[in-house]
């Protein structure tokens, strides 16, 4: 799974769409302007910076500023905006550079945690635990794997009118054969699955997970005070979930 969505991650074409995104979205805007102060004053670890959305947003409001990603070709086109800048090519399975108790805030964007296995995934929030801060901030996102759009084509959506629900099958057509060949790579269990969704063209194998799952893990690696948020930035509950479920978390003192 990680091999088959970091050779995607690092193909030509990929690296230049994540290159051409510019904003931070609405829920991570309310985010970042909640813990100015943390951020103004603190040490920022932001994993997963792709083409360097958050990192032009970031960089200039804090004390301290890290970005890594484990696409060589991501971390290149991020080291070419900003020269000055501490980025580096870097797993987040394995964030032995850092010592214990480094940040005050942690930042992982656009799902970048659901692109790996489950195994992977637990070596990445214990990672995340050890490098933060007691009672420092971890912030990511994930797909629900409660919502109605899960594992349904895209050209089934209800929600969207004919016209689109008919644009988005010419357009995947094409790339239906590699998702065929794919479906013998996934994973359906209860509380999580690993399925070859429509993203870039069914290239990528994506973790979903279920709102009760996710906030069994983050208890089990000892975060706390767990929110979670839709994409307008509002505090739901589980049920009322979108698509992406935005968490905001804190490291437990003891």
């Amino acid at each position: 799974m990680s091999e088959l969505n970091l050779k995607t991650y690092n193909s030509t074409r990929i690296v230049k769409w994540y290159d051409n995104l510019n904003a931070v979205t609405l829920v991570e805007k309310h985010f970042f302007e909640t813990n100015k102060e943390l951020i103004a004053q603190g040490s920022v670890l932001d994993i997963g910076i792709g083409g360097g959305r958050t990192t032009s947003y970031l960089i200039n409001k804090c004390k301290k500023y890290i970005g890594i990603d484990y696409s060589e070709g991501f971390v290149n086109a991020v080291k070419k905006k900003h020269l000055t800048a501490d980025i580096r090519l870097m797993n987040a399975t394995d964030l032995s550079e850092f010592e214990n108790n480094s940040f005050d805030l942690i930042n992982f964007s656009f799902n970048g945690i659901d692109y790996v296995g489950f195994e992977d995934r637990k070596k990445i929030l214990s990672e995340i635990h050890r490098v933060l801060k007691p009672n420092g901030l971890f912030l990511f996102s994930t797909h629900n794997k409660d919502h109605f759009t899960y594992n349904r084509a895209p050209w089934s959506n209800a929600q969207n009118g004919f016209i689109t629900n008919l644009k988005n099958f010419i357009k995947l057509l094409p790339f239906l054969p590699r998702h065929l060949n794919q479906k013998s790579k996934e994973i359906h269990l209860q509380d999580y699955a690993i399925i070859n969704d429509s993203a870039h063209n069914y290239n990528l194998l994506t973790f979903y997970t279920s709102p009760a799952f996710l906030k069994q893990q983050l208890t089990e690696h000892k975060f706390g005070n767990i929110a979670l948020f839709s994409k307008n930035a509002t505090l739901v509950e589980e049920g009322e979930l979108d698509d992406w479920i935005f968490i905001s978390c804190e490291k437990l003192s003891s």
